[in-house]
């Protein structure tokens, strides 16, 4: 392995990552910090209100990925690179799960400082699986149907199936099951995802 060339591709990567995103993502980290209670916020209600609304930061971070190259019309040049494509796609995958961590910290922080009492590590896991769960089934839907509109608009479908049919369907999956205490689903949801990007890179081998 040409690590030097590894360390190009990976700086390269996070070159080609739409900053705006990210700072949009923060932007609306940001504004739903408003929503809560400034005076000792308690766990319950910090869980209910990033459970349920900061978790879609995974759909704008995550939904372009796979497609950049696609939507520029340089994807049968990236398709013949030394690198496999799809080890492209793994390394963009790994900074925006940075980038998504350091959003969801953030927001955590202010609201711990603002003298929350809360278990900061347990909600950051809960909060970061949704959101992961969430980016990657639109990032999957968007690669296979070649349109990012159609990623974000499954996420969001299933997003707002969650929150109205209150896990009555999915039950032990349910999308947010921390609001209930329910931390084996989140382990159950990041082995889902985690399979989902597995599927999602061998379709992407396999049509490079």
């Amino acid at each position: 392995m040409d690590l030097e060339l590894e360390k190009k591709l990976f700086l390269n990567n996070i070159k080609i990552l739409s900053f705006k995103n990210l700072l949009l993502s923060l932007s609306y980290v940001l504004v739903i910090l408003f929503m809560v209670n400034k005076d000792s916020p308690s766990e319950e209600w910090i869980i209910f209100i990033v459970e349920q609304f900061i978790s879609p930061i995974g759909i704008i971070l995550f939904a372009k990925t796979a497609l950049i190259e696609y939507e520029t019309k340089i994807y049968e040049f990236a398709y013949i690179k030394t690198q496999p494509y799809w080890r492209t796609i793994l390394s963009r995958i790994i900074i925006l799960c940075v980038e998504l961590m350091a959003v969801i910290l953030i927001g955590l922080f202010i609201l711990y400082f603002l003298d929350g009492n809360f278990n900061l590590l347990k909600i950051l896991f809960g909060v970061f699986v949704t959101s992961f769960y969430l980016g990657v089934i639109g990032m999957l839907s968007a690669y296979i149907f070649k349109q990012m509109e159609v990623g974000i608009l499954i996420s969001f479908l299933y997003y707002f199936f969650e929150i109205f049919s209150k896990g009555k369907y999915t039950r032990s999956l349910y999308l947010f099951g921390m609001i209930s205490g329910d931390y084996v689903s989140k382990v159950k949801l990041f082995i889902i995802s985690t399979i989902l990007v597995i599927v999602c890179l061998i379709l992407i081998d396999r049509e490079t």
